[in-house]
């Protein structure tokens, strides 16, 4: 009974199938059957819509991300060259600056250097530059800087030099005031002011706080005219002889990063 009932449903789809074919009696009846069934359709797919559009988010926010990183990474880029190239303006200024401090001394090579270290104390005043013997350097020679003299040449190696600053209490140098060129020679003051004084000077001098001291130049061992400071102080009781006079050094020596090595007269 039941092969009957299975042959008798196989032989009317065949039926079935040759009508549509052939007449497409079944057109109407598949069309009301797919509108009927459609919600289902959708109602089935719409996980598989929300995955796929979860999906796509999820690479759009991977996208947005690495996207923000990369951005993110360059402005970085681009804040470290700029800031690379306002440090080499900056320091094309310094030397601009330096070197517009030798417009006195055309007859003079000068040489320039960098500061590699620091070190003054109440009693010791003193820098290291990056240049030496190999570079021409020697003893005394005297080493400026855009606001002022800063010192002289003291020691030397074939790659280094150090400086004596001239608020070392043990350098001296032979100065003159530039408003009536009365001589004095200057030394350092062995305290934490780091100042100079300005030594046999005769007590009825026209020395007045203000006046500028530069280098007098006595002896040619470097050109005169250099700026070394301003008078702070004087005082007409401490000798009988001399007055004691206070100078602030015109450059700033903690803030030194490179200077002038005035080396000697051109040929």
């Amino acid at each position: 009974m039941r092969l009957v009932k299975l042959l008798l449903a196989v032989l009317l789809s065949i039926i079935l199938i040759l009508l549509d074919t052939r007449f497409s009696y079944l057109d109407n009846f598949k069309r009301f059957t797919l509108t009927l069934l459609s919600p289902i359709y959708i109602i089935v797919d719409f996980p598989s819509q929300v995955i796929d559009w979860v999906n796509d988010k999820g690479a759009d926010n991977e996208n947005l991300i690495g996207e923000n990183d990369y951005l993110k990474g360059q402005l970085i880029e681009l804040k470290a060259r700029l800031q690379t190239y306002n440090n080499l303006a900056l320091e094309n200024q310094k030397i601009s600056a330096l070197l517009d401090s030798s417009y006195e001394i055309p007859n003079h090579n000068v040489l320039l250097a960098r500061v590699k270290s620091i070190s003054q104390s109440r009693l010791s005043n003193k820098i290291v530059i990056d240049k030496g013997s190999n570079d021409g350097l020697a003893l005394s020679q005297l080493v400026v800087a855009s606001s002022g003299v800063v010192g002289q040449v003291m020691q030397v190696t074939p790659l280094f030099a150090t400086v004596r600053l001239i608020s070392d209490p043990t350098q001296f140098m032979p100065v003159k005031n530039s408003r009536n060129g009365i001589r004095g020679i200057t030394k350092g003051i062995a305290s934490n002011e780091k100042g100079m004084i300005v030594e046999y000077v005769p007590l009825d001098s026209d020395v007045k706080v203000g006046d500028l001291y530069l280098t007098s130049g006595i002896g040619n061992s470097y050109p005169s005219g250099y700026l070394l400071g301003r008078v702070t102080s004087i005082d007409d009781s401490l000798d009988p002889s001399f007055l004691s006079i206070t100078l602030q050094p015109s450059q700033n020596m903690d803030q030194l990063e490179m200077v002038l090595i005035i080396k000697g007269k051109n040929d």
